[in-house]
């Protein structure tokens, strides 16, 4: 009875398999003329980790392209197929990029594409690598889908030669444009399977829920090479500026100095992207005519190929071309919602940051130079922060020094700190047609973004000092004229993601906290994200009067006196000298040599006592408090021990008693029978009042 019922209404497997085949058949289209299949059986053969083979059994089927039955075969497992995006017309309604490893992570993979918030569907192939398929609600040109992918795969930091599907731009190309092989070979019992977050498998079903949700139309198409939008000064560019400038850039490709053939391409293409990110650009073309002038300059596929397709990309990143014609202001919104939340990029853990803007000021002569060379010369090598407080990400720095002579003051103090002079390049001077002038912020900026657009590997840029470069219009004690300054170089640093290190110095005159003593306006400040002060360490000794004076010990201390996006304080003081190190042929230059990490703020360091507040004297009762928020701050202490350390501060028992319940101390013994009584804070001790 029960068979008989199933032959009347059928298979209910085979029925749903013929669903998901008329659904993979209509977002999966491609050539009519042709598919592709293969031996399953060699694949089963394949090795864990190797590449599945199946050259040998591959064949391409010219009698017609994908049917209904072809995909259910291919669903229920006894006939893989492939299929060619190309259609009539060489339009295409997806493509897919081909990861071709055979360990693929695929979650960090989804992770990647999740980040870019690109439409893509982290497929797993045969061998273990990926497809990451693109789906459309409307066909584009195959040469679309092709620059689309390229851009994509780009921003995923795949290299260029990463393969794309439609290999072919158009059906002409070859005899039978390749095909490609399709995933659920099998159904749900697949190892071709694709992915959500962590890795989980998609069931066909979500599959093609996941493609008709996903699909996008071709107009936007064009944004998906963009990683965001860009942070450069508003302007509109006009197409026909781009082939002016392009045919200057291409002479300026063949006749590249030898040695500087690759950063020259590396600017030219940057440029390029730029450009593309505001006016319609036949890239393709392009790469074209710019290879043709890398062959005229004697150099090989293998080499431009490398520079690229990257370098377009980061300059559809950076924007802003570089003849970009202004025409009228209009404000730039950005939704919230859009924003990613990151984390940030220190340089420097806690003291130095990427994309922001630091100050480091002090008085003449206490080693401000020196550290400078020392952070140039940490970021040229990748070399260790001190005490252990993390690595350096190696890159180049671009200084600009006014004070010191290259020759004779920074290459020497660079050198002492054990830097590569190949990793740092000095901004001395601007060429101008009669001559050359000092480098200005105030009317330069735009040539400073070009040059650190040039090449991808700046992380520091030091300015030393920012005075120097203010130019001769800006005053340097007006907040309006400072902050029209350095606001720009501030965007500069986030949008080529370089830590702008600004060194300053104290004004004389003592009597104020460290962050309001630096010279100029309170603009400098204020525009930092950190500001870090140099002073000498002084401690009190008895002189031979029998009084007590400061007295200098020899050493500097590196202090954090402002910090919005990180910790700051007296724990974050170090202490250090200036040494005498031999570099060669007799040369001596002075180096920074780390001592010690020391417990002491920035306005202690350069001698300021905050004055009481005129009003009511603190009461007892005040005072215990304070003590123990002070210190219980840093987690639980002996009762013992604490009682002992009020009773050294003066703090009667009976006070301290009360005390505690007034500010929430909880006691706790250690085991229930002769353990010993902890006192500790709750909560978050660093963010009560002292």
């Amino acid at each position: 009875m029960e068979a008989g019922r199933v032959a009347v209404m059928g298979n209910p497997v085979q029925d749903q398999l013929g669903v998901y085949a008329g659904q993979l058949l209509r977002r999966l289209a491609g050539a009519t003329s042709h598919h592709g299949t293969y031996d399953d059986r060699s694949a089963k053969q394949s090795q864990p980790g190797k590449k599945v083979e199946i050259k040998g059994s591959a064949r391409t089927i010219k009698s017609g392209g994908a049917t209904l039955e072809l995909w259910r075969r291919h669903l229920e497992g006894s006939r893989p197929l492939g299929i060619c995006p190309l259609m009539e017309g060489d339009r295409v309604a997806w493509g897919a990029i081909d990861v071709d490893a055979y360990d693929a992570d695929l979650a960090a993979i989804f992770d990647a594409v999740e980040k870019e918030k690109l439409p893509l569907c982290v497929c797993r192939s045969k061998s273990g690598g990926a497809h990451l398929f693109l789906f459309l609600e409307e066909p584009v040109s195959a040469s679309e889908m092709r620059s689309a992918l390229k851009g994509m795969a780009a921003r995923l930091g795949m290299p260029s030669a990463t393969e794309i599907f439609p290999k072919q731009s158009k059906a002409e190309e070859t005899q039978w444009p390749s095909w490609l092989n399709m995933p659920y070979f099998g159904g749900e019992e697949t190892n071709r399977y694709c992915v959500k977050k962590g890795g989980m498998v998609m069931t066909t079903s979500e599959f093609i829920n996941w493609a008709d949700k996903n699909a996008i139309m071709a107009g936007q198409m064009s944004n998906l090479c963009r990683a965001a939008p860009s942070t450069a000064p508003s302007s509109t560019a006009q197409t026909s500026d781009f082939e002016p400038w392009f045919a200057v850039a291409l002479q300026r490709l063949s006749n590249a100095e030898i040695g500087k053939a690759d950063d020259t391409l590396m600017g030219v293409a940057r440029d390029i992207g730029r450009w593309a990110s505001e006016i319609a650009v036949d890239v393709d073309n392009a790469e074209h005519r710019a290879r043709q002038s890398w062959h005229r300059r004697g150099k090989n596929d293998a080499d431009f190929d490398a520079q690229w397709l990257r370098n377009i990309t980061a300059g559809m990143r950076l924007g802003q071309p570089p003849r970009a014609i202004k025409n009228g202001d209009a404000p730039r919104l950005t939704r919230l919602s859009e924003v990613p939340v990151t984390q940030v990029e220190w340089l420097w853990p806690n003291r130095f940051a990427i994309g922001k803007l630091s100050l480091l000021a002090g008085h003449p002569g206490l080693g401000k130079s020196q550290l400078t060379m020392f952070l140039a010369a940490t970021v040229s090598n990748g070399g260790e922060w001190p005490f252990r407080e993390g690595f350096a990400e190696q890159g180049r720095t671009l200084v600009l020094s006014a004070e010191d002579d290259v020759s004779d003051t920074l290459k020497p103090r660079f050198l002492a700190a054990g830097g590569d002079a190949e990793m740092v390049d000095v901004l001395d001077a601007v060429k101008t047609r009669t001559g050359e002038r000092g480098f200005d912020l105030s009317t330069d900026v735009e040539m400073l973004d070009r040059t650190l657009g040039q090449r991808g590997d700046y992380r520091l840029v030091i300015i030393d000092p920012i005075s120097a470069y203010l130019g001769g219009k800006v005053d340097s004690n007006r907040n309006s004229d400072v902050r029209g300054v350095l606001a720009p170089v501030q965007k500069l640093a986030e949008r080529h993601r370089v830590a702008v290190v600004c060194v300053s110095h104290l004004i004389k005159a003592g009597g104020r906290e460290a962050i309001g003593s630096v010279t100029g306006s309170g603009a400098f400040v204020a525009a930092a994200r950190l500001a870090c002060i140099v002073a000498k360490e002084m401690v009190e000794a008895e002189g031979e009067d029998g009084k007590i004076e400061k007295v200098e010990t020899g050493r500097r201390l590196l202090t954090v006196a402002k910090n919005n996006i990180g910790p700051d304080g007296a724990d974050q003081s170090l202490a250090f000298r200036v040494v005498s190190r031999d570099i060669g042929n007799g040369i001596f230059a002075p180096a920074i040599e780390w001592d010690e990490q020391v417990s002491i703020s920035a306005d202690a360091a350069i001698g300021f006592q905050e004055q009481p507040k005129p009003g009511r004297r603190p009461s007892a009762m005040d005072d215990a408090k304070a003590f123990l928020r002070r210190t219980l701050k840093g987690g639980r202490m002996l009762s013992a021990e604490l009682d002992a350390a009020a009773a050294n501060e003066g703090i009667s028992t009976g006070t301290l008693k009360n005390a505690k319940k007034a500010v929430g101390v909880i006691s706790n013994k250690e085991n229930a029978s002769a353990g010993r009584w902890w006192c500790f804070m709750p909560g978050m001790q660093e963010e009560l009042p002292l």
